[in-house]
């Protein structure tokens, strides 16, 4: 029973030992340790630290109380400071290396440009495999219910990227804490390496072995029964109960057995409340002050507090030691729950003295604002300046560590706390930039309360901004109203270009704004010198119109010069997507692409996960169109992942598009279903909704739902006409609908829709969109006619960027003269397709050109188990970037994932391409490529 040292606990030590074990091993974990109050959970907690340090482990403690809550990423803070302290410089240089300097601000460093909030989340996942690089690391945090939410979002973020870290996080908490955020909880739970310990219960043996120790002999075990019973076996609970029956004399007799009920009070603070009874004056104080001091407190605080003199409190502190409230030789008490009892029995007025106290002296010393901030969350309004500019000072702190949901909290107080103040209005507008960011509903009724409140031209112009921003998913005429007021009122041209990036993304956004939309791109044309952003609109508006694309193309490379587009407007927003899209719809890849390639610089040097998650997307339509289908889906699923931790709903239909084209390419329909087969939700009635759509109708076409798939293309083409889109690279909807018209016998409908983009290819001079409608016109022909409709469409692809339209034309052409009997020219143009499908990587083409080439009695070749078609999207892009040089480490940044992702999948790839090193990767990449030839 007492093997690992506590009572009926070894199951559980042995499973946090074998926790620490497989940590140790690289095999890192999240472990909670769950159960009420009392149960045993810090013991354990400790338990597991000791194995650690036996271990050769470095054991960083953080214990979290219920004034911390407003402290942000204070359990962040107790258990990384300490040892960024004791860093020497050039130890320092080592930890903070690569994306973890991003998390350096909390430290004490100054801020980096970039995402405050996952930007800080990252580099404290790499600070702390850093540390794990020295030693194995575990983190043990106590009382986890009570944590701040930025650090419960960091553990959370750990969980779901720990395993391949020798590190450890080991976490006390209660599931029905009253308060604790429970999403966040269950989040970390969801992780796929976390695992729940819950201690039950001491059996009644086990509560005689208690009682034995405070009794001074075994009780009988009728006494022994009574107090199992009266405290459920909860050894805390047991404790207290031991002790008020020794205190009051008794001995463990059966005949006192009838005596615990009346001492076994429910719960821990009648049981405190008797024995702060029993205190003198000085005591009471003392132990008062303590109370409001909290775990970060020095004993020179409790004495100030407490108003004695240094001996007469060690005096008073020793009689709670010998009541066991505090622990002996110290102030802190020994269980939280003592604690909240002890600050729940004092008055109400009594407490917020103390706190304010508290506050006043942390601030005189120069303490962090957040530090004093905690006490003025303990108190009740009371109209003081001192307390609202404490709470601001702690709210900018949060806010610029990334921590936005503690700086709301420390601003919402600070509002409260004076109605009347004189800075009220900049308050106002501090709170709801921050609201609005997080997308709380309070927000925009809080913004347009700041706005009337008597702001600076510069500070409202701010605030429309914000207000404008959010209410584009929402209501976007609205939103145009408040950019538009905004841009007017800018005074800074940085602020004002931005403004006008975020003013045309609004107009484009949605239908109800094409009046106005139409007026501005008519305003661009006329302008002498229109901005980057200007130019990217236009461009983009002018390739979905179909106007020529040697016009688009210039547009949209004036836009791209100088890089001056990133500058004024960075990779985050749909301004910088629509300008590569443009440059795609002009078939104009390797701008295009050099332009993606600076969109990813930016977003690795800044730490931009949601702008990451957009240059992706534009990755993955290049990639569709120019490249790999496979490469294509690496970059889309690593899109789709970034917006779905963003969590704006738009955005994920938005990426979900690509995902699903993607998947469907790759022949894998029952995956793209799952991603896309949903309403349309918060796209419906946006620029979004026409993508959506159209990759919905093309998913279930491919899985033979024709009736779902024609209703959603046909709504396509609805919107495509009323926007006036007429370019057939970005109308893609109406050929797909002509394609399936034409498969069902529907011909002559299907001709007239793909003859509308037939004569918008060659009025735009597209080359490559001529030959891609020409296919799907073809398939509404017959005979002689359908076949010189193919070799023209051949014709016209193979001397454009448009690989895999071209290998689809190439199997169209093939098929009619299998068909026709022609089988010599047919197998010839097949094993072009199947050359066209392995360059492009898409495995649907593949097989259908397989299936062809069968039909037409030759022997196509296999598909190849080893060599870069063998390799997945995600190996493919590992690959890549370890060819060019990139550590695992440097290849984990760039992709957001776990070093032991990359190692897993270069594995893969040594074996797939057959060779030991990364320095042999280049010449294998191009080995490999250039061996794909027709067989």
């Amino acid at each position: 029973m007492r093997g690992s040292g506590l009572l009926e606990r070894d199951d559980a030590v042995a499973a946090l030992g074998e926790a620490v074990e497989r940590a140790r091993a690289g095999q890192g974990a999240t472990c909670l340790i769950s159960g009420p109050a009392g149960i045993g959970k810090t013991a354990l907690l400790e338990a597991a630290a000791e194995i650690a340090r036996r271990r050769e482990g470095l054991v960083l403690p953080a214990r979290a109380s219920e004034l911390d809550r407003g402290f942000g990423f204070g359990i962040v803070h107790q258990l990384l400071e300490p040892v960024v302290r004791a860093c020497d410089e050039q130890r320092r240089e080592r930890l903070f290396a690569g994306a973890a300097r991003r998390a350096e601000a909390l430290f004490g460093a100054a801020a980096v440009d970039g995402d405050p909030e996952y930007g800080v989340l990252n580099g404290l996942h790499w600070l702390i495999a850093n540390l794990a690089d020295e030693r194995p690391l575990v983190l043990c945090v106590d009382d986890l219910h009570w944590a701040d939410p930025a650090s419960l979002r960091l553990l959370e973020f750990l969980g779901r990227r720990i395993d391949g870290l020798p590190v450890l996080t080991v976490c006390t908490l209660r599931p029905e804490e009253p308060g604790a955020p429970v999403e966040l909880l269950a989040a970390l739970r969801a992780a796929p390496a976390c695992a729940t310990v819950e201690p039950a219960p001491l059996s009644a043996p086990a509560a005689g072995a208690m009682l034995a120790d405070a009794l001074a002999g075994p009780p009988s075990e009728r006494f022994r029964d009574a107090a199992w019973r009266a405290t459920g076996g909860n050894p805390l609970l047991l404790s207290l109960l031991a002790r008020e029956a020794a205190a009051n004399g008794l001995r463990g007799r059966a005949e006192e057995a009838e005596r615990l009920p009346e001492l076994a009070a429910p719960g821990v603070a009648p049981t405190v409340v008797r024995r702060l009874a029993r205190l003198d004056p000085d005591a009471t104080a003392v132990a008062r002050a303590a109370a409001v001091a909290g775990e970060r407190a020095r004993l020179d605080d409790v004495v100030a507090l407490a108003g004695l003199d240094l001996a007469a409190t060690r005096a008073a502190l020793a009689d709670l030691a010998d009541l066991q409230l505090v622990a002996s030789g110290g102030w802190r008490y020994v269980h939280p729950l003592v604690r909240s009892a002890v600050a729940s029995a004092m008055p109400h007025a009594e407490r917020d003295r103390l706190h304010r106290l508290a506050a006043a002296r942390l601030r005189e010393r120069g303490a962090r604002p957040a530090e004093v901030a905690l006490h003025w969350l303990a108190t009740a309004p009371a109209r003081d300046p001192g307390a609202v500019a404490d709470l601001r000072a702690a709210a900018r702190e949060a806010a610029a560590e990334g921590a936005t949901g503690t700086a709301v909290e420390l601003l919402r107080r600070a509002l409260a706390e004076d109605a009347e103040l004189p800075d009220r209005p900049r308050l106002l507008l501090e709170l709801a930039e921050l609201e609005l960011r997080m997308l709380l509903p309070e927000g925009p009724a809080r913004m347009r309360e700041a706005l009337t409140a008597g702001l600076e031209r510069d500070e409202e112009a701010r605030g429309r901004a914000a207000l404008g921003t959010v209410l584009l998913l929402s209501d976007p005429v609205a939103a145009f109203a408040e950019i538009d007021q905004a841009r007017a009122q800018a005074g800074d041209r940085g602020e004002r270009l931005r403004l006008e990036a975020a003013e045309l993304e609004a107009l484009c956004f949605v239908d109800a704004l094409a009046e106005p939309r139409l007026a501005r791109y008519e305003a661009i044309r006329a302008a002498r010198d229109p901005s980057a952003a200007e130019l990217a609109h236009l461009a983009s508006e002018e390739a979905l119109a179909g106007q020529p694309v040697a016009e688009v193309a210039a547009l949209a490379e004036r836009a791209a010069a100088d890089g001056a587009l990133l500058r004024e407007v960075g990779p985050g927003g749909s301004t910088w997507s629509l300008l590569t899209h443009a440059l795609r719809f002009a078939e104009r890849p390797e701008p295009a692409r050099r332009l993606l390639l600076e969109g990813d610089r930016v977003v690795r040097e800044r730490g931009l996960r949601t702008a990451g998650a957009f240059v992706d997307q534009s990755w993955a339509y290049w990639h569709r169109d120019f490249g790999s289908v496979a490469r294509g889906l690496a970059h889309a699923q690593a899109g789709y992942e970034g917006v779905l931790e963003a969590g704006v709903p738009v955005s994920v239909a938005a990426v979900a598009a690509i995902v699903a084209e993607s998947l469907v390419l790759l022949d894998r329909v029952e995956e793209a279903e799952a991603v896309i087969d949903r309403p349309l939700g918060a796209a419906e009635g946006t620029f979004v909704e026409v993508f959506a759509l159209t990759a919905r109708g093309m998913t279930r076409a491919a899985a033979e739902r024709h009736g779902e798939a024609e209703r959603d293309l046909r709504r396509v083409v609805e919107i495509l006409d009323r926007r006036g889109w007429r370019a057939p690279a970005a109308a893609r909807g109406r050929m797909r609908l002509a394609e399936l018209l034409a498969g069902s016998g529907r011909a002559e409908e299907a001709r007239e829709l793909i003859d509308h983009d037939v004569a918008a290819a060659r009025g735009a001079g597209a080359i490559g969109a001529l030959g891609a409608t020409l296919r799907v016109r073809a398939l509404a022909q017959e005979g002689r006619e359908r076949l010189a409709t193919l070799r023209e469409a051949v014709a016209a692809l193979a001397a454009s960027p448009l690989r895999l339209e071209h290998g689809r034309a190439l199997l169209a052409l093939g098929a009619t003269l299998r068909r026709r009997g022609e089988l010599e020219e047919a197998r010839e143009t097949l094993r072009a397709a199947l050359d066209a499908a392995s360059r492009t990587e898409s495995a649907r083409l593949a097989r259908e050109v397989r299936a062809e080439l069968e039909a037409s009695g030759a022997r196509p070749r296999r598909e190849r188990i080893s060599g870069v078609e063998s390799l997945t999207p995600s190996e493919r892009r590992v690959a890549e970037l370890a060819a060019d040089g990139l550590t695992n480490r440097q290849i984990a940044e760039a992709l957001w994932v776990t070093r032991k992702t990359v190692e897993y999948h270069l594995g893969h790839v040594y074996s797939k391409l057959r060779v030991r090193s990364r320095a042999a990767l280049p010449a294998a990449l191009e080995r490999s490529a250039g061996a794909e030839t027709p067989g």
